[in-house]
Protein backbone atom coordinates (compact mmCIF):
# COMPACT_ATOMS: atom_id res chain seq x y z
CA UNK A 1 0.00 0.00 0.00
CA UNK A 2 1.77 3.23 -0.93
CA UNK A 3 1.84 5.64 1.60
CA UNK A 4 -0.21 8.43 2.42
CA UNK A 5 0.08 11.68 0.83
CA UNK A 6 1.94 14.42 2.68
CA UNK A 7 -0.26 17.92 2.28
CA UNK A 8 0.65 21.09 4.30
CA UNK A 9 -2.72 22.01 6.37
CA UNK A 10 -4.94 24.60 5.21
CA UNK A 11 -5.09 27.57 7.95
CA UNK A 12 -7.39 29.49 5.58
CA UNK A 13 -10.54 30.63 8.38
CA UNK A 14 -12.86 30.19 5.50
CA UNK A 15 -11.55 26.62 4.83
CA UNK A 16 -11.82 25.89 8.23
CA UNK A 17 -14.83 26.73 8.94
CA UNK A 18 -16.42 24.88 6.17
CA UNK A 19 -14.53 21.97 7.46
CA UNK A 20 -16.15 22.43 10.59
CA UNK A 21 -19.81 22.57 9.02
CA UNK A 22 -19.53 19.68 6.61
CA UNK A 23 -18.20 17.81 10.47
CA UNK A 24 -21.41 18.58 11.73
CA UNK A 25 -23.72 17.72 9.25
CA UNK A 26 -22.66 14.78 8.19
CA UNK A 27 -21.94 13.49 12.06
CA UNK A 28 -26.00 14.75 12.17
CA UNK A 29 -27.06 12.80 9.30
CA UNK A 30 -24.94 9.78 9.80
CA UNK A 31 -26.50 9.50 13.81
CA UNK A 32 -30.26 9.73 11.91
CA UNK A 33 -29.16 6.66 10.41
CA UNK A 34 -27.60 4.79 12.84
CA UNK A 35 -30.64 5.79 15.44
CA UNK A 36 -33.98 4.39 15.96
CA UNK A 37 -35.82 2.52 13.22
CA UNK A 38 -33.30 3.35 10.73
CA UNK A 39 -30.43 1.34 11.94
CA UNK A 40 -27.25 0.75 10.30
CA UNK A 41 -26.57 -1.61 8.01
CA UNK A 42 -22.75 -2.22 7.52
CA UNK A 43 -21.88 -1.52 3.49
CA UNK A 44 -18.64 -3.81 3.85
CA UNK A 45 -18.94 -7.63 4.88
CA UNK A 46 -18.23 -9.00 1.15
CA UNK A 47 -17.49 -12.76 1.04
CA UNK A 48 -14.93 -14.77 -0.94
CA UNK A 49 -14.60 -17.61 -2.11
CA UNK A 50 -12.65 -20.00 -0.27
CA UNK A 51 -12.42 -23.45 -1.28
CA UNK A 52 -15.04 -26.16 -1.30
CA UNK A 53 -15.22 -29.01 1.31
CA UNK A 54 -17.50 -32.71 0.82
CA UNK A 55 -21.26 -32.49 2.07
CA UNK A 56 -22.14 -34.11 5.13
CA UNK A 57 -25.36 -34.91 6.33
CA UNK A 58 -27.48 -31.73 7.85
CA UNK A 59 -25.23 -29.48 5.81
CA UNK A 60 -26.72 -26.54 3.98
CA UNK A 61 -27.96 -27.81 0.64
CA UNK A 62 -28.12 -24.19 -0.83
CA UNK A 63 -24.46 -24.18 -0.65
CA UNK A 64 -23.74 -27.33 -2.88
CA UNK A 65 -22.20 -27.10 -6.10
CA UNK A 66 -24.07 -28.46 -8.60
CA UNK A 67 -21.30 -27.71 -11.69
CA UNK A 68 -18.53 -29.44 -9.66
CA UNK A 69 -21.24 -32.56 -9.07
CA UNK A 70 -22.10 -32.63 -12.96
CA UNK A 71 -18.72 -32.92 -13.77
CA UNK A 72 -17.39 -35.41 -11.04
CA UNK A 73 -20.16 -37.36 -9.47
CA UNK A 74 -19.39 -35.57 -6.07
CA UNK A 75 -21.53 -33.49 -3.82
CA UNK A 76 -19.15 -30.69 -2.31
CA UNK A 77 -19.92 -27.49 -0.66
CA UNK A 78 -18.74 -23.57 -1.03
CA UNK A 79 -17.10 -22.37 1.83
CA UNK A 80 -16.46 -18.28 1.82
CA UNK A 81 -14.07 -16.24 3.97
CA UNK A 82 -15.89 -13.02 4.85
CA UNK A 83 -13.84 -9.77 4.33
CA UNK A 84 -14.38 -7.45 7.33
CA UNK A 85 -13.61 -4.36 5.01
CA UNK A 86 -14.57 -2.89 1.80
CA UNK A 87 -12.79 -0.52 0.54
CA UNK A 88 -14.84 2.58 -0.72
CA UNK A 89 -14.10 5.19 -2.89
CA UNK A 90 -16.44 8.79 -3.43
CA UNK A 91 -16.07 10.47 -7.20
CA UNK A 92 -17.17 13.69 -6.62
CA UNK A 93 -17.79 15.98 -10.00
CA UNK A 94 -17.21 19.19 -9.54
CA UNK A 95 -17.12 20.86 -12.93
CA UNK A 96 -18.31 24.25 -14.36
CA UNK A 97 -22.01 22.63 -14.72
CA UNK A 98 -22.39 22.30 -10.97
CA UNK A 99 -21.46 26.25 -10.03
CA UNK A 100 -25.49 26.57 -12.00
CA UNK A 101 -26.06 29.91 -11.13
CA UNK A 102 -23.16 31.07 -8.81
CA UNK A 103 -20.69 32.37 -11.01
CA UNK A 104 -17.13 30.63 -11.65
CA UNK A 105 -14.01 29.87 -8.99
CA UNK A 106 -16.03 31.07 -6.12
CA UNK A 107 -16.07 28.17 -2.81
CA UNK A 108 -20.36 27.12 -3.46
CA UNK A 109 -22.78 27.48 -0.40
CA UNK A 110 -22.38 24.07 1.50
CA UNK A 111 -26.59 24.52 2.02
CA UNK A 112 -28.32 26.00 -1.13
CA UNK A 113 -25.90 25.36 -4.18
CA UNK A 114 -26.07 22.31 -6.21
CA UNK A 115 -22.23 22.17 -6.15
CA UNK A 116 -22.60 22.71 -2.30
CA UNK A 117 -25.35 20.14 -1.67
CA UNK A 118 -22.71 17.58 -4.04
CA UNK A 119 -19.55 18.36 -1.50
CA UNK A 120 -22.25 17.60 1.74
CA UNK A 121 -23.61 14.25 0.27
CA UNK A 122 -19.83 13.28 -0.24
CA UNK A 123 -18.63 14.17 3.12
CA UNK A 124 -21.47 12.40 4.84
CA UNK A 125 -20.90 9.24 2.47
CA UNK A 126 -16.94 9.35 3.56
CA UNK A 127 -18.12 9.95 7.56
CA UNK A 128 -20.65 7.90 7.27
CA UNK A 129 -18.58 4.66 5.62
CA UNK A 130 -15.95 5.65 8.09
CA UNK A 131 -17.97 5.40 11.41
CA UNK A 132 -18.59 1.78 10.00
CA UNK A 133 -15.25 0.83 10.18
CA UNK A 134 -14.74 1.22 6.16
CA UNK A 135 -11.33 2.24 4.38
CA UNK A 136 -12.75 5.83 2.42
CA UNK A 137 -11.27 7.61 -0.69
CA UNK A 138 -12.35 10.19 -2.24
CA UNK A 139 -11.56 11.44 -6.31
CA UNK A 140 -12.50 14.81 -7.22
CA UNK A 141 -13.41 15.56 -10.71
CA UNK A 142 -12.24 18.98 -11.97
CA UNK A 143 -13.06 21.86 -9.48
CA UNK A 144 -10.46 24.75 -8.46
CA UNK A 145 -8.58 25.65 -5.36
CA UNK A 146 -6.76 22.07 -4.67
CA UNK A 147 -3.58 20.27 -5.97
CA UNK A 148 -4.53 17.39 -4.58
CA UNK A 149 -7.33 15.19 -6.35
CA UNK A 150 -7.35 11.82 -5.30
CA UNK A 151 -7.33 9.91 -2.07
CA UNK A 152 -7.04 5.90 -1.67
CA UNK A 153 -8.60 4.06 0.84
CA UNK A 154 -7.46 4.65 3.98
CA UNK A 155 -8.89 4.50 7.84
CA UNK A 156 -8.38 7.21 9.93
CA UNK A 157 -9.09 10.46 11.52
CA UNK A 158 -6.37 12.10 10.45
CA UNK A 159 -6.99 10.38 6.53
CA UNK A 160 -10.72 11.87 6.69
CA UNK A 161 -10.01 15.49 7.73
CA UNK A 162 -7.55 15.71 4.90
CA UNK A 163 -10.56 14.50 2.64
CA UNK A 164 -12.79 17.15 4.51
CA UNK A 165 -10.34 19.60 4.09
CA UNK A 166 -10.38 18.81 0.17
CA UNK A 167 -14.40 19.18 0.42
CA UNK A 168 -13.90 22.47 2.23
CA UNK A 169 -11.29 24.19 -0.15
CA UNK A 170 -12.65 23.05 -3.70
CA UNK A 171 -14.96 25.30 -5.98
CA UNK A 172 -16.76 23.98 -9.39
CA UNK A 173 -14.73 24.82 -12.71
CA UNK A 174 -13.19 23.32 -15.68
CA UNK A 175 -14.64 20.38 -17.54
CA UNK A 176 -15.19 16.94 -15.96
CA UNK A 177 -13.60 14.68 -18.31
CA UNK A 178 -15.67 12.24 -16.54
CA UNK A 179 -14.40 9.25 -18.82
CA UNK A 180 -11.19 9.30 -17.78
CA UNK A 181 -11.89 10.51 -14.45
CA UNK A 182 -13.65 6.96 -13.99
CA UNK A 183 -11.22 4.73 -16.08
CA UNK A 184 -8.73 5.75 -13.58
CA UNK A 185 -10.30 4.88 -10.26
CA UNK A 186 -11.95 1.86 -11.66
CA UNK A 187 -8.13 0.59 -12.54
CA UNK A 188 -6.35 1.25 -9.28
CA UNK A 189 -10.08 -0.37 -7.56
CA UNK A 190 -9.11 -4.03 -6.12
CA UNK A 191 -12.10 -6.36 -6.24
CA UNK A 192 -15.20 -6.22 -3.95
CA UNK A 193 -15.32 -2.47 -3.48
CA UNK A 194 -18.12 -0.06 -2.90
CA UNK A 195 -17.90 2.86 -5.28
CA UNK A 196 -20.09 6.22 -5.37
CA UNK A 197 -20.17 8.62 -7.73
CA UNK A 198 -21.85 12.19 -7.26
CA UNK A 199 -22.17 14.11 -10.93
CA UNK A 200 -24.95 15.93 -13.03
CA UNK A 201 -24.13 13.98 -15.99
CA UNK A 202 -23.95 16.92 -18.43
CA UNK A 203 -21.60 15.00 -20.52
CA UNK A 204 -22.59 13.23 -23.50
CA UNK A 205 -23.54 10.13 -21.84
CA UNK A 206 -21.64 7.46 -24.15
CA UNK A 207 -17.88 9.29 -23.36
CA UNK A 208 -18.24 8.26 -19.77
CA UNK A 209 -20.51 4.89 -19.32
CA UNK A 210 -18.71 2.64 -20.53
CA UNK A 211 -15.69 3.01 -17.91
CA UNK A 212 -18.37 1.72 -15.50
CA UNK A 213 -17.09 -1.39 -17.30
CA UNK A 214 -14.34 -1.61 -15.34
CA UNK A 215 -16.34 -1.46 -11.68
CA UNK A 216 -18.22 -4.21 -12.97
CA UNK A 217 -15.34 -6.41 -13.95
CA UNK A 218 -13.52 -5.98 -10.11
CA UNK A 219 -17.38 -6.71 -8.76
CA UNK A 220 -17.99 -3.78 -7.28
CA UNK A 221 -20.65 -1.90 -5.50
CA UNK A 222 -21.48 0.83 -8.04
CA UNK A 223 -23.89 3.74 -6.86
CA UNK A 224 -24.65 6.68 -9.05
CA UNK A 225 -25.91 9.71 -7.55
CA UNK A 226 -27.28 11.77 -10.40
CA UNK A 227 -28.03 15.19 -9.18
CA UNK A 228 -30.16 17.95 -10.99
CA UNK A 229 -31.15 21.49 -10.32
CA UNK A 230 -35.13 21.69 -10.91
CA UNK A 231 -34.49 25.23 -11.92
CA UNK A 232 -32.48 23.82 -14.65
CA UNK A 233 -34.97 21.71 -15.97
CA UNK A 234 -38.00 23.33 -16.15
CA UNK A 235 -37.63 25.89 -17.83
CA UNK A 236 -39.21 28.16 -15.26
CA UNK A 237 -38.43 31.61 -16.96
CA UNK A 238 -41.05 33.28 -18.36
CA UNK A 239 -39.76 35.26 -21.32
CA UNK A 240 -37.05 34.24 -23.83
CA UNK A 241 -33.49 33.93 -22.58
CA UNK A 242 -29.60 32.87 -23.83
CA UNK A 243 -28.53 29.95 -22.39
CA UNK A 244 -24.74 28.73 -21.63
CA UNK A 245 -22.65 26.72 -19.92
CA UNK A 246 -19.81 27.19 -17.42
CA UNK A 247 -17.85 24.29 -19.46
CA UNK A 248 -17.36 26.30 -22.53
CA UNK A 249 -19.72 25.97 -25.87
CA UNK A 250 -21.49 28.94 -27.79
CA UNK A 251 -24.95 30.86 -26.25
CA UNK A 252 -28.33 28.91 -27.00
CA UNK A 253 -31.66 31.31 -27.62
CA UNK A 254 -34.43 29.48 -25.80
CA UNK A 255 -37.94 30.71 -25.58
CA UNK A 256 -39.39 28.59 -22.99
CA UNK A 257 -43.19 28.87 -23.91
CA UNK A 258 -42.55 26.43 -27.47
CA UNK A 259 -39.71 24.76 -25.91
CA UNK A 260 -41.05 22.93 -22.70
CA UNK A 261 -42.62 20.50 -24.41
CA UNK A 262 -39.06 19.11 -26.47
CA UNK A 263 -36.99 19.75 -23.90
CA UNK A 264 -38.68 17.02 -21.28
CA UNK A 265 -38.53 14.71 -24.10
CA UNK A 266 -34.88 15.64 -24.61
CA UNK A 267 -34.62 14.88 -20.76
CA UNK A 268 -36.64 12.08 -20.54
CA UNK A 269 -34.36 10.43 -23.04
CA UNK A 270 -31.46 11.67 -21.53
CA UNK A 271 -31.89 10.04 -18.05
CA UNK A 272 -33.54 7.02 -19.53
CA UNK A 273 -29.74 6.68 -21.48
CA UNK A 274 -27.95 7.40 -18.34
CA UNK A 275 -29.94 4.74 -16.50
CA UNK A 276 -30.02 2.01 -18.24
CA UNK A 277 -26.03 2.80 -18.31
CA UNK A 278 -25.53 2.16 -14.99
CA UNK A 279 -27.84 -0.83 -14.47
CA UNK A 280 -25.87 -2.40 -17.68
CA UNK A 281 -22.67 -2.44 -15.29
CA UNK A 282 -24.41 -4.27 -12.56
CA UNK A 283 -25.09 -0.20 -10.57
CA UNK A 284 -27.86 1.41 -9.16
CA UNK A 285 -28.69 4.80 -10.82
CA UNK A 286 -30.20 7.39 -8.04
CA UNK A 287 -31.49 10.27 -9.63
CA UNK A 288 -32.17 13.51 -7.17
CA UNK A 289 -33.10 17.30 -6.74
CA UNK A 290 -30.45 19.59 -5.04
CA UNK A 291 -33.93 20.58 -3.21
CA UNK A 292 -35.03 17.36 -1.85
CA UNK A 293 -33.96 15.61 1.30
CA UNK A 294 -30.64 14.51 2.11
CA UNK A 295 -31.33 12.31 4.55
CA UNK A 296 -34.20 10.39 2.34
CA UNK A 297 -31.06 10.21 -0.39
CA UNK A 298 -29.15 8.31 2.42
CA UNK A 299 -31.46 5.90 3.34
CA UNK A 300 -32.18 5.26 -0.42
CA UNK A 301 -28.81 4.51 -1.28
CA UNK A 302 -27.40 3.17 2.07
CA UNK A 303 -30.46 1.32 3.96
CA UNK A 304 -32.13 0.40 0.57
CA UNK A 305 -35.33 2.11 1.80
CA UNK A 306 -37.79 3.18 -1.12
CA UNK A 307 -37.51 7.33 -1.62
CA UNK A 308 -40.96 8.76 -0.38
CA UNK A 309 -43.16 9.13 -3.08
CA UNK A 310 -43.60 12.92 -2.62
CA UNK A 311 -39.49 12.87 -4.23
CA UNK A 312 -39.87 9.95 -6.61
CA UNK A 313 -40.71 13.01 -9.19
CA UNK A 314 -38.61 12.99 -12.64
CA UNK A 315 -36.69 16.60 -13.52
CA UNK A 316 -39.29 17.76 -16.01
CA UNK A 317 -42.17 17.19 -13.82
Amino acid sequence: MSPAPVVAPSWDPEVLARVRHLHLRARYLTDALLSGEHRSRRVGQAVEFADFQPYLPGMDLRGLDWRVWGRTDRFVVKRFETETELPCTVVLDLSGDMAAGEGRARRPDLDHTKAGWAITLAATLLYYLSVQGEPVGLEIVAGTGITLRGLSPRTGRNHLHLAFSLLAAVAPGGRAGLGPALARVGERSRRRSWIAVITDGMEEPASWLPALANFARRGADLRLFHLYDPSEWRLGFSGPAALFSPEGGGDIAVDPGGARAAFAEVARDYVTEIRKGVVRWGGRHHLVATDGSLQNVLRAAILDEPMPASRRREPWE
